[in-house]
């Protein structure tokens, strides 16, 4: 009982890492107060830290937004007759997208050479309680989630650990749960330039934020250039949990976390409250190289007492598919150290203020991120990729487009392999997975992606895999 009092007492200063690069404070000053409810509306005053909560760069509504023609238009369904304004002057976004992908392994791998498709669907209905006219600086967010596949996604092709295709494991890998609700969450602007945040949340996507590679719907699709996958053991791709960010100045950030250890997409988190907790906490640099070069540094400390009863690993990586599962039964704890860092190298015409209103500027930067666990409790205990990434740039006149070229490094833990040896299963050191992607803006509203994978599976027995797929974003 204690220790759990102590858990709520510490988390509730602090959230999983919310990128946020601005001071609420500082904003708010320069902002008058909603003028039909006289109290502070996040989405007016910080739209970029809806962005970053919602790991998408846009919502109805937003500062970017465009009304119009359907090949100007934000959203395919427009204001849907006014019913969109009305309810955004009340303090309501709604807003959804679908993503569909068609891929195929063209050799190597599993199998090859059928194309596979499936989808996902995203569903945000956001409540601003200062323009609702409630109380000033709260947002109440909910995400619900659906997939659907004709056959099988092309993860089951490759046979590789980590997924060629991140967003097809969501919202439960290899099942169709229907419509799940995998996000419910508070959040609070407070004085002194603090953010809480409450609720069900998708801890690891905040966590683990990058410019450049940090979306599977709008960036690379690789699970390794998604999210580092040593949180697979620590944070479940949604949870309870409780936290907040102190942003002192916009080039620091201070935060921490207290959430469940278990929890999923299909289940309310409230019934399995077993005393397992997992504790994170970030420092993030956000410095400005020359004049008009702006990048992120983030260095992350993870915790979990979780009882260890068998190499622990996320679902939604692959390595129980391949191997089946090793039993070890000898730790109760768990720890990792995270860093992750974003950098411009080159900004359009000299300038990150492009008009884009909380956007990152049109140009390019690197980004990577690197990760270390106990081998003896993990099957992921090394991780590194590196990249590079861009807004725009490479077709003149297209800043609206999104690329990148990354590559990732996951390394299986020594002890893992010592025990799958023991039960004559072959396993290399490393897997490697190489990607290029290219995100064009066919409208605002829709985007098409082509999409490029090299990955050498950590099965001896498996032969490299070359991978191609499109990918169709539609925001209605």
């Amino acid at each position: 009982m204690l220790k759990t009092v102590i858990w709520l007492l510490v988390s509730v200063f602090a959230v999983g890492s919310v990128d946020v690069q601005i001071s609420i404070a500082e904003e708010t000053a320069q902002v008058e107060k909603n003028e039909s409810s006289g109290k502070i509306a996040l989405s007016e005053v910080a739209p970029e830290l809806y962005f970053q909560l919602r790991r998408y760069q846009k919502f109805y509504g937003d500062p970017n937004m465009i009304n119009g023609d359907l090949s100007e238009r934000s959203f395919l369904f427009d204001d849907l007759g006014g019913i969109r304004d009305t309810l955004t002057d009340h303090g309501i976004y709604l807003d959804m997208s679908v993503t569909q992908f068609l891929q195929g392994n063209m050799s190597g791998g599993e199998d090859n050479g059928d194309a596979r498709y499936n989808g996902t669907a995203d569903y945000w209905l956001t409540l601003d309680t200062g323009k609702a006219g409630l109380w000033s600086g709260g947002a109440v967010f909910l995400h619900a989630e659906s997939s659907w596949q004709a056959d099988k996604s092309i993860n089951s092709d490759t046979g590789n650990l980590l997924p060629p295709n991140f967003d097809a494991t969501m919202p439960t890998p290899g099942e169709n749960e229907g419509l799940v609700l995998p996000e419910l969450y508070l959040v609070q602007a407070l004085p002194a330039d603090f953010l809480v945040l409450a609720g069900k949340v998708n801890w690891a996507g905040l966590a683990d934020n990058n410019l450049f590679a940090n979306n599977e719907h709008t960036q690379f699709l690789s699970t390794g250039l998604v999210n580092n996958p040593i949180l697979g053991a620590f944070v479940p791709y949604t949870s309870l949990g409780l936290g907040g960010v102190w942003t002192p100045s916009k080039k620091h950030t201070v935060a921490l976390i207290g959430i469940q250890s278990d929890g999923n997409g299909t289940t309310t988190g409230f019934d399995n409250f077993n005393g397992e907790y997992t504790l994170g906490l970030q420092y993030q640099f956000s410095p400005t190289l020359g004049e008009n070069l702006p990048g992120n540094y983030r260095i992350i400390a993870g915790y979990s007492n979780k009882e260890i009863l068998k190499f622990d690993i996320c679902p939604r990586q692959l390595i129980g598919s391949i191997t089946g599962e090793v039993p070890v039964a000898n730790e109760s704890e768990n720890y990792t150290l995270l860093l992750n860092f974003d950098q411009y190298l080159w900004v359009k015409d000299g300038n990150p203020d492009t008009g884009r209103k909380g956007l990152p500027p049109v140009g390019f930067g690197i980004f990577g991120r690197a990760g270390w666990a106990p081998a003896d409790r993990n099957v992921i205990d090394q991780f590194y990729s590196f990249g590079v990434g861009g807004y725009g740039m490479l077709i003149p006149g297209r800043d609206s487009d999104q690329w990148g070229i990354g590559w990732s490094g996951t390394h299986i833990s020594s002890d893992m392999r010592g025990s799958l040896d023991f039960l004559s299963i072959e396993v290399d050191s490393f897997e490697h997975a190489a990607e290029a992607f290219y995100n064009f803006e066919v409208t605002p509203a829709i985007h098409l992606s082509v999409n490029a994978q090299v990955i050498d599976s950590t099965v001896p027995s498996v032969d490299t895999a070359y991978a191609l797929g499109t990918r169709l974003q539609i925001d209605f």
